[in-house]
């Protein structure tokens, strides 16, 4: 229990405080409900003295127990609000912050975490987890600590009364206290097991659900529902197989606690029949007995749920500990010069950029050519930190981007990428994600220049239309176009733009360029790109292959030059010419 507090303070933040009177208000509550069973066997004592020994109950014995009686009732009533409200209080605050703290950190780690860990993981941890966390975490230890408590004020009245029992119930605590603890680190093994399948099956229904679309078209729902099942069969077992494993431990368990209440009854009746207590007393010792225990055996009862809780903890422990990025100290831009020297990064053991060395000049358009896995993208996520470069540096304005601010850096860039997202808010709130305190006539006039006001326009309820999440209701090309929208409305002095018009349909093609010129005036700009149209104009095109750049130059100077561009140039031209030829 005390490890379980510990793990508990660590991920409790500022509801640490409240956590504290709630534990002292248990504590309180379960000396009230000690003294409450204490005084019950009090009366009983003073009634069988009554009926057995003839002798009488006085006012006195009335008044005493009445008193103390209301007294207890009074303080556990009190003592029980307090904890209660410290306790909810705490728990869905802690929760709550816990979820904004992680969320926070997941800002600021590196995108290779999310190649490491799967999204169902790290859901699982911020839903799941921390949900149990408020339904269930400060509430075992409020039964754990209220039961050991209750048996011990019971204990500490009996050993005065009759030492011979009070002797037993120790006995029985130590014996109950080295069962629990040898089997202890075994539940928590089993439960570690079972968190783990619990994740695995948040994960697994995530990906088929986010994969719906593409089992579908390839028909293999048969195969995927046969490996939901064999997920939802392992979660199944494992959960059989943690309750037959703790079974046994729980039953040893509670037999020694019955065992213990035998003996209380068993030498209570033979003494009794030495003659070495009264009657009074035996009928006392024998309904303690199977009161003394109940504390104890109800803590004993929540083994398996605080190993889960454990495991809980130690899950959330381990997400507000994510490494993140460091942050610099730096805020502002003196210019916007972006220079890569001699820069060096791979995922794994695969090197995806080879001591490259290049300048993105400040107001000017760079585009990045270069065939599939040449490292055009990771080069941009380099820049704006979604990784570290693991040798030479990136540099902004003469400063290596590890001295900037992180939320800084990120402010002063817009990135359009090619795999657009769009949130499940409306589609006014999606185009002024990038400036929240933007206008109506703002958006409005930003979705026209982006060629998306006409199908806005469109939807049921225009810019007050929801969107399904990921914008899965639009085409591909309406959600380029917002995304574009979205970007041209965040003012930023470095754009990058990762194949942002690649699923832009012809007829507003040429709209569109236009748009983005305004967009890209007067900014230092970085377009991936493979149409011919949108990077033929730029002011410097770098030709990457292999992680290192090939060549660099004007369209001008390339499209002559033997070399990648030109046979790039070449099979635009051939793609474009290309038609299904008439038979005769």
């Amino acid at each position: 229990m005390i490890d379980l507090m510990k793990k508990l303070y660590i991920v409790s933040g500022k509801e640490s405080k409240k956590i504290t009177n709630m534990l002292i208000a248990e504590v309180i509550k379960g000396i009230f409900e000690g003294i409450t069973l204490g005084v019950v066997m009090l009366l009983l004592l003073k009634v069988c003295e009554n009926i057995f020994g003839g002798k009488s109950i006085t006012k006195n014995d009335v008044l005493l127990v009445f008193f103390i009686m209301l007294g207890s009732v009074v303080g556990k009533i009190v003592s029980g609000y307090i904890a209660d409200r410290n306790k909810n209080i705490a728990s869905y605050n802690m929760g709550a912050e816990n979820r904004l703290l992680i969320g926070d950190r997941l800002k600021h780690v590196h995108m290779g975490y999310f190649n490491n860990n799967r999204l169902g993981d790290v859901s699982g941890g911020l839903t799941t987890v921390i949900g149990e966390l408020e339904t269930t975490g400060i509430y075992i230890i409020e039964m754990l600590l209220v039961g050991v408590i209750q048996t011990a004020i019971m204990a500490l009245f009996m050993i005065p009364f009759d030492w011979i029992t009070g002797v037993i119930i120790l006995i029985t605590l130590i014996l109950g206290i080295l069962i629990n603890n040898l089997f202890q680190e075994k539940a928590d093994s089993l439960t570690k097991k079972l968190l783990g399948l619990k994740i695995n099956l948040n994960s697994a229904t995530l990906e088929y659900v986010q994969g719906i679309g593409v089992i579908k078209a390839f028909g293999q729902g048969n195969q995927a529902m046969d490996s939901i099942n064999q997920t939802i069969s392992d979660s199944r077992k494992g959960f059989l197989d943690v309750e037959k494993a703790l079974a046994p431990a729980q039953l040893l368990y509670m037999i020694i606690f019955k065992l213990g209440t035998c003996a209380i009854i068993l030498t209570s009746l033979m003494r009794y029949g030495a003659g070495q207590i009264e009657i009074e007393k035996t009928i006392m010792l024998m309904v303690a007995s199977f009161i003394v225990f109940g504390g104890f055996e109800m803590a004993g009862s929540m083994q398996g749920v605080r190993g889960i809780a454990m495991q809980n903890l130690d899950t959330i422990t381990k997400l507000r500990n994510i490494s993140i990025i460091e942050d610099g100290e730096k805020e502002q831009f003196d210019d916007i010069n972006v220079k890569a020297d001699d820069i060096a990064f791979s995922y794994d053991k695969e090197r995806i950029i080879d001591h490259l060395s290049c300048l993105i000049p400040e107001k000017k358009t760079t585009a990045l050519v270069g065939p599939s896995g040449s490292g055009k993208t990771t080069l941009c996520h380099l820049i704006a930190r979604f990784w570290d470069v693991q040798q030479g540096k990136i540099m902004i304005s003469d400063t290596d981007v590890k001295e900037y601010k992180y939320d800084d850096l990120l402010s002063h860039i817009t990135m359009v990428f090619q795999d657009v997202y769009l949130f499940e808010d409306t589609v006014k709130n999606n185009i002024k994600f990038g400036k929240p305190d933007a206008t109506d006539e703002e958006v409005i006039e930003i979705a026209k220049k982006a060629c998306c006001h006409e199908f806005i326009m469109e939807l049921p309820n225009g810019y007050d239309t929801i969107l399904h999440e990921g914008g899965i209701s639009l085409s591909g090309g309406e959600r380029q176009r917002i995304s574009i929208a979205r970007a041209m409305l965040k003012e930023s002095v470095l754009v990058i733009l990762d194949e942002a018009t690649s699923s832009i349909d012809p007829e507003n093609e040429e709209k569109l360029m236009m748009a983005l010129k305004e967009l890209l005036r007067d900014k230092t700009a970085i377009i991936i790109a493979h149409r011919l149209s949108t990077i033929q104009e730029a002011d410097q095109i770098i030709v990457m292959d292999n992680g290192e750049i090939a060549q660099n130059g004007l369209h001008s100077e390339l499209k002559d030059t033997p070399g990648i561009y030109r046979n790039f140039i070449k099979e635009r031209g051939d793609a474009l010419s290309w038609k299904i030829s008439e038979k005769a």
